[in-house]
Formats: C-alpha cells, structure tokens, sequence
C-alpha cells in the first residue's frame, strides 16, 4: 500500500517494489520442490497402462484358447451329474459317406463338465451321450462354443413293420396290413442323415420295442431295413403311441467295381446317392448287392473310401448288373473367403458337380477328393440369415483344370 508523509507542506509517496521480487523467489522454490512428485504420477499412469495391457494380452490368449475347445456341461434335474459316456461323430453331408458315419471318438465324462478339443470336434460335430438312469440322446456341437445337456428320464418307444397289400375296389385300397418280421429297426438322432441311438428287431408280429431313448427330444426319427424291401424314414411323433412303418418292396442292384492294383476292394463301399443308409461293401472280387433300393428309383452310385486322387464315371442302380470302373482321378484343397474382406467363411457349402460337396471348417478350408480330370468349376455357396429378412444366398465360382493323379493346393473361392 501506498504510505504518505507529512512534512514541511510537501506531500510524498513511497511504493515498495520489493516485496513482489520476494513473492516471485518463493513460488520458484515451490516450484522445484514439487516437480520431482511429478515422477511418481507418471510411474503410476505407466503402471496402469501395463496392467492393462497385460491383462488384454491375457484376454487373447485365453480367447484363443477357448476357441479351440468346446466345454459340455451336463444337468440332471438338480441331483448330482453322473457318469456319462460320450461318443463323437463327424457333422457331414451323408449322401457322400457312409450311413450311420463312423464314430470320431469317445471320452467318458467324470462330473457335470466335459472340456473336449478340435480330436474330437474338428469344427462340428455330433455328440451322442449316455448315463445310467437316464435317456440316450444327442447334441450339436461346434468348436469353440460351450453347450448345456439336459439329462432326462428314459422313454420307451414302440412300432410295428408291416408290408401294406392293397386290392382294386373301384380304385387302389389297402385290403390288409402284413407284419414283417426281423426287420431291423433304427432310432435315429438327427433326422434319416442323423446318428444311431438304438435299434432293435422286430418279432413275429412285425412289434418292435426300443427302451432307454430321451423321447422328448426334437427330430428323432426311425430307419427300418428288411430284405427284400426299400428302406424306409419315419419320423418319431410324441404321444402318438405305437408306430406303423409300412415297407414296399424293392429291386437289388448288383455290379464290380474293377479297381487298379494296389486296392483291397473290402475297404470300399458302394453307396446309393440320395438314399442314406442304402450301402453295401465290396466282397473280395470287387462285387456287390445293393438292397433296399425303391422300384421306381434309379440312384447314382458312389464308390466311398477310394485315395484321393481316385475317381469313376457316372453309374445308376437300374436293376441291370453295372460295372463302375475306377481310374486316376485329381483332389481339390482350398479355402473360402469373403470377397470383400478376405475373411474365411466357415460352413459354406463347396461343391464340384452334383456327386462331390463338403463343408468348410472352422478356417474355411475345404478338400473335395475322387474328381474326374478335366475343366471344372469348383462352386461356393453360404447361406445369410437376418433377423425378420428373408435368407440369402451368397455364391462363388472359381475354374481349375484338373489333371490325373495331381492335388491342387490353395484353391481361393470368393463369395459375393
């Protein structure tokens, strides 16, 4: 503040200028002595951002864990997970393979969790569980997915097998209803390409009974085979009570499937394309009795469980004997992928003519095997479901030229 003086009549002022100097000197200490607590905060923000690094790094690699596994988790209704015995199957198309296919494995789970890898369920699969005290059933399954497995109460499911004989009475009726006896008859989960849960034969009546099924399961179905007579699909009805499956008769196809040396023939199968479960292995010689082929029916036939680079000509169960010669023939490995982003596309369906189609795996690869040598097109195909939008077809096309004995690798078929 400004100070006045009295004196001798002269008014003066004095200002003090050195107070701001002092003022100045000591924020400047302040400041030296505050700036080495500046290198804690920044050790801490350094902290942070480590610790979430790691634990982001962490997070991947137990993502990408888990993505090669698929944990099964099993309920009983609130008493304790019993026992229960697994086996694996491989989730393909059947009309190229083999019907029931061949199991992948098996593993027998000792409480309510079972933690299986891509040995078991390379991509998709199908599982058929049983425990003592409850239902056989089935579940899909996919890798990297976790799946809940409802135990419930074993049903008992029940039918008869007739063969229907129909009389003309001012038009075609069935007079009466004959039963079939030792007809084989097949519980299948998943429908006619589904995976066998029980079986049993029929009696002298065509009666047939099958216990120890989880009848409250959706698309099970029945698979009745008999000599003499077409197979038959029949689906499982709930509540419906016994079950007629009517058989018509059918017509045998034999044939010889000539192979090149070096093939044992009884490792081989002949199927009829479209009819699963119609199938019959080669004897010694190369021959072959294919029954349970529908009358008014001419199938192709695949010849399964050739090397890959093994094809045949077309050949049609006509009811005349056929012969199905086997030559060189070229395979296909390749991917999928989006055309826009390049990312792989799992479960498309890749197909080279109407007799070769796979599936992608979980990395969109795919091998088509057994193809004739020439020009061809290998085709993709995705199906895109949108909430409340009608389903789209996705496609793609890529032409190879294929030569005899040779495998072309990396094949890329892109998908618009």
């Amino acid at each position: 503040m400004p100070a006045f003086q009295h004196g001798e009549g002269r008014v003066g002022m004095v200002l003090s200028v050195a107070a701001p100097r002092t003022r100045d000197r000591t924020s400047i200490e302040r400041t030296r002595l505050a700036r080495p607590r500046e290198a804690p905060r920044l050790g801490v923000a350094l902290g942070i951002v480590a610790i979430a690094a790691c634990a982001g790094f962490v997070w991947f690699v137990l993502d990408w864990f888990d993505s090669g596994r698929t944990t099964i988790t099993f309920a009983a209704g609130g008493a304790g997970a019993p026992d229960v015995d697994m086996t694996f199957f491989p989730d393909r198309l059947a009309f190229a393979s083999p019907s029931p296919p061949r199991s992948i494995g098996r593993l027998a789970a000792h409480g309510a969790k079972a933690t299986v890898g891509t040995e078991l369920v390379p991509g998709n699969a199908v599982v058929c569980y049983r425990a003592p005290g409850f239902g056989t059933g089935f579940r899909a399954v996919r890798l990297g997915e976790s799946v809940q497995v409802e135990l419930r109460a074993p049903g008992t499911l029940r039918g008869q097998v007739v063969e229907p004989i129909a009389s003309w009475c001012f038009g075609w009726r069935c007079a009466a209803q004959l039963p079939i006896a030792g007809a084989e008859v097949l519980v299948m989960g998943g429908g006619e390409h589904g995976i066998v849960l029980g079986n049993a034969r029929t009696d002298g009546d065509g009666r047939f009974v099958i216990d120890g099924i989880d009848v409250a399961l959706d698309g099970l179905g029945f698979r009745v085979l008999a000599p003499g007579f077409a197979i038959a699909h029949r689906p499982v009805e709930r509540d419906a009570g016994d079950t007629a499956v009517p058989l018509a008769r059918s017509r045998v196809s034999e044939g010889r499937v000539r192979l090149p040396a070096g093939i044992d023939p009884t490792t081989l199968h002949v199927l009829a394309r479209g009819l699963p479960g119609v199938q019959a292995q080669l004897a010694s010689d190369g021959s072959f009795r294919l029954d349970h082929v529908p009358v008014d029916t001419q199938p192709r036939l695949l010849v399964h469980g050739l090397p890959p680079t093994m094809a045949h000509a077309l050949a049609r169960a006509t009811g005349d004997p056929v012969v199905i010669d086997v030559v060189l023939g070229a395979a296909v490995r390749g991917r999928v992928v989006d055309a826009g982003t390049r990312t792989p596309i799992t479960e498309a369906l890749v197909y080279c003519g109407e007799d070769h189609a796979v599936r992608t795996d979980s990395r969109g690869e795919f091998e088509l095997t057994g193809l004739l040598p020439g020009a061809t097109e290998i085709r993709a195909q995705q199906d895109v479901r949108v909430p409340r939008h009608r389903p789209q077809v996705r496609s793609g096309r890529e032409h190879v030229a294929l030569e005899p004995g040779k495998v072309i690798e990396n094949i890329v078929v892109a998908v618009e």
